[in-house]
């Protein structure tokens, strides 16, 4: 779950829309970014979160916040965002009480977007965010593809290499 660390939670967003490669912005919209969050939250909740007999929470897929523009903050700033983001969320507002949100939060990273690809000088939360993609499409996310599947996208990928007439998606 990406958001802006760089800016308060309480501020409202601000309606952005590339034309023709120009950012126009459109002034700001009735929702802040913890409103934001709350909502992409209570809908990951909704759909991934399963109850057994007694109530307790199975095992499910886990949330990481990730704050960009890291390198508009110092370290201590970082731990007071991260701390304030736990605050709220559990504060939350009256309808969401339900929603158990620090349960399927994972972590909240803070990364430098300025390093990504920089190899040694390379956030330290990059290489945490790949390892635990990694983790959960290998081992959790694990599907069973039968062979002829396989086998049928190899032909389809043959037969767009040779400008086969092949019949997209959007046809």
């Amino acid at each position: 779950l990406l958001f802006d660390a760089s800016i308060d939670f309480n501020t409202r967003l601000k309606a952005i829309q590339y034309q023709k490669g120009q950012m126009i912005e459109e002034g700001e919209v009735n929702m802040t970014t913890l409103e934001l969050m709350e909502g992409w939250m209570s809908n990951i909740h909704g759909h991934l979160v399963k109850y057994d007999d007694e109530g307790g929470l199975l095992e499910y897929p886990r949330i990481i916040a990730v704050g960009s523009r890291g390198d508009k903050l110092t370290e201590q700033e970082k731990i007071e965002v991260k701390a304030k983001l736990d605050k709220c969320l559990r504060e939350t507002s009256h309808d969401q009480k339900d929603k158990q949100y620090l349960q399927i939060l994972k972590e909240i990273v803070i990364i430098d977007n300025t390093t990504s690809g920089k190899g040694s000088e390379e956030d330290i939360g990059y290489k945490y965010l790949r390892k635990e993609i990694y983790d959960f499409t290998s081992k959790k996310l694990v599907v069973r593809t039968p062979i002829k599947w396989v086998l049928f996208r190899k032909v389809l990928q043959s037969l767009v290499k040779k400008s086969e007439n092949i019949i997209t998606m959007r046809e």
